[in-house]
């Protein structure tokens, strides 16, 4: 009987390599490139650490699936709701938001509030684009980790305090 995890640790140092996928799609790091996806996926989970940091008794959703017009993550605070969408750029360049139009659509016909975390770069094209479709109920900050925390948390609680039914 042949040990298939010393099959599969083998077989690239054998040569035999089978063509196609060999993880299933789900399981895949989302992305354009691999470079990418590594830093996305590991931006996530920092920003989920961050979110469970600085809001202990929240709940944070997580959206697995991939898609263009739902955030990654949904923050509910004290029964208010914001959304999170997390951006990565591998170049400390402008961030234009071109893929963000889908979600700003769809959150304009909800009514939703939107935090959209990016990892490095000037968010302000991104900034005009979000103020002219959601207005002041969003917000585009740089995150890059826990030094920004404060930026962070200033953000989504003036969108917790707007939200609120009460002056």
């Amino acid at each position: 009987m042949i040990d298939t995890t010393l099959y599969r640790w083998l077989r690239p140092l054998l040569g035999r390599r089978r063509r196609g996928r060999r993880t299933p799609e789900t399981f895949r790091p989302r992305g354009t490139s691999s470079r990418v996806s590594r830093l996305a996926t590991r931006y996530d989970a920092e920003v989920d650490l961050a979110l469970q940091r600085l809001w202990p008794k929240a709940r944070v959703y997580h959206d697995r699936e991939f898609t263009r017009d739902r955030a990654d993550f949904l923050l509910v605070v004290r029964g208010r709701g914001v959304m999170i969408e997390t951006k990565v750029k591998s170049d400390p360049g402008l961030f234009r938001g071109s893929t963000l139009p889908p979600l700003l659509d769809r959150l304009q016909r909800d009514g939703r509030r939107l935090v959209v975390l990016l990892n490095q770069g000037d968010p302000t094209p991104a900034r005009e684009l979000v103020a002219a479709k959601l207005g002041d109920k969003a917000r585009v900050i740089v995150w890059s980790g826990p030094i920004d925390d404060p930026i962070l948390l200033e953000a989504v609680e003036s969108l917790l305090h707007q939200s609120s039914r009460h002056a």
